[in-house]
């Protein structure tokens, strides 16, 4: 398998698995219990976003990308004024690797899964990619299910990076790339745009261009292992998302609706 066709399947693996653990309620649960903000979305922003560090407030707007800007300062300055960012970023990281504890137990490639992630990590370029570099540069737990998973979640904000660097270089707003995407309006209202929203529909030729090139951007990421390496990071990637779904417990991740 070359590059380009395994950051095709990116999205829907590693994307999803590490969704999984970011929109989990006990994920809120475990935030709100260790201090942190008790609104989810302030704990998010000094948790998952916490790993920029105590920067400007608006370098944190641009890492975040997505978000609508007034909302993500309000909700980084509300979080911030409860716990320091790298206080919520530790705190995240232990939620993280607890989950994946849990969710990837039993996973027989779990360490072979973890190894290849952690060679993608270390090789891949930081270029346009902050909160990737955070999460790269926290510290890992030993060898198993928590350590992959981390790394998981490293590999997801990587791609997410590529994502919004195609975004930005297109004539495709942050909300319309939302909008044209499977999730629209509830991720919109998830990071603060206030409706009425357009239709994404006409933009989904656009959409799928800016896809291309977000592509395009990661595959060099997967580089740095063999046409065979990649072809069983897919195979274990698709088959971690398997299991952990399998464990979830129905109503606990806050999961698009279906219509």
């Amino acid at each position: 398998m070359d590059s380009l066709s395994l950051a095709r399947s990116m999205r829907g693996s590693v994307g999803l698995l590490a969704m999984h653990w970011l929109l989990c309620s006990s994920t809120t649960e475990k935030a709100a219990a260790a201090g942190m903000p008790a609104d989810p979305m302030h704990a998010y922003a000094v948790g998952r976003l916490g790993v920029l560090g105590d920067c400007p407030v608006d370098n944190v707007v641009g890492a975040a990308c997505f978000w609508e800007p007034d909302f993500v300062r309000a909700n980084v300055r509300a979080g911030r004024s409860v716990m320091a960012p790298k206080d919520g970023a530790a705190i995240y990281a232990r939620i993280c690797q607890e989950w994946g504890a849990a969710h990837l137990a039993g996973f027989d490639g779990s360490d072979r899964l973890g190894e290849l992630a952690e060679r993608v990590v270390d090789a891949a370029s930081p270029l346009g990619a902050p909160t990737f570099v955070g999460w790269r540069d926290m510290p890992l737990p030993p060898a198993g299910p928590a350590r992959t998973f981390q790394l998981v979640q490293v590999l997801r904000e990587l791609g997410f990076a590529r994502f919004s660097t195609a975004v930005l270089a297109s004539d495709m707003s942050s909300l319309m790339a939302i909008m044209s995407g499977p999730t629209g309006a509830w991720n919109a209202r998830m990071f603060g745009w206030p409706p009425p929203y357009p239709d994404g529909a006409p933009f989904a030729e656009a959409r799928n261009a800016v896809e291309a090139v977000a592509n395009r951007l990661h595959a060099p990421d997967f580089d740095t292992l063999t046409d065979d390496e990649r072809d069983e990071f897919r195979t274990l990637a698709k088959a971690a998302l398997a299991h952990a779904s399998a464990r979830l417990t129905p109503g606990t991740t806050a999961a698009p609706p279906k219509d």
